[in-house]
């Protein structure tokens, strides 16, 4: 029973750590910028076919391209001057975002809803001030190194 429960528990584990080292996480500090990745391999697009949505923590409108055009008709202002996007990339399948002035509050989980493409690359968006260089990594890497000690107490 044992021996199962601590399979059990790598098993677990083991999906876990694959997960939280696959996502994208990008960094930047105050004032800076920083470049939110998203791109479809393998479809082509015409502009007027690039239909791409970007939210910040599921509800905020950060940027909309519309039929190939961009768009910030329903822009939350608080991206106003802010956020932009490479139009000459749009045909290669390319719909990252640039976010300009980050503010602390920028901080949180971004989504490039691709319509044609029925996919929502995400990136997790860290914002520090210059004296915090790489904080949640290592507070990331250290609960992982604690997980892990806590199941091997059990092998």
């Amino acid at each position: 029973m044992r021996t199962r429960f601590c399979c059990f528990c790598i098993c677990v584990f083991a999906v876990l750590l694959n997960k939280a080292c696959l996502q994208l996480t990008v960094e930047g500090k105050v004032g800076g910028s920083a470049l939110l990745p998203c791109s479809s391999i393998g479809n082509s697009f015409k502009n007027e076919d690039a239909t791409v949505y970007w939210r910040h923590n599921s509800s905020q409108n950060v940027y909309d391209i519309i039929e190939g055009k961009g768009s910030v008709e329903k822009q939350d202002p608080v991206y106003k001057n802010r956020a932009e996007t490479f139009p000459n990339e749009y045909m290669k399948g390319n719909f990252s975002l640039k976010l300009n002035n980050l503010q602390y509050n920028d901080a949180g989980k971004y989504v490039c809803y691709i319509t044609k493409a029925h996919q929502n690359p995400s990136t997790q968006l860290f914002v520090k001030d210059g004296g915090n260089h790489g904080a949640a990594t290592r507070a990331e890497s250290t609960v992982s190194f604690l997980i892990l000690l806590h199941i091997l107490q059990y092998i």
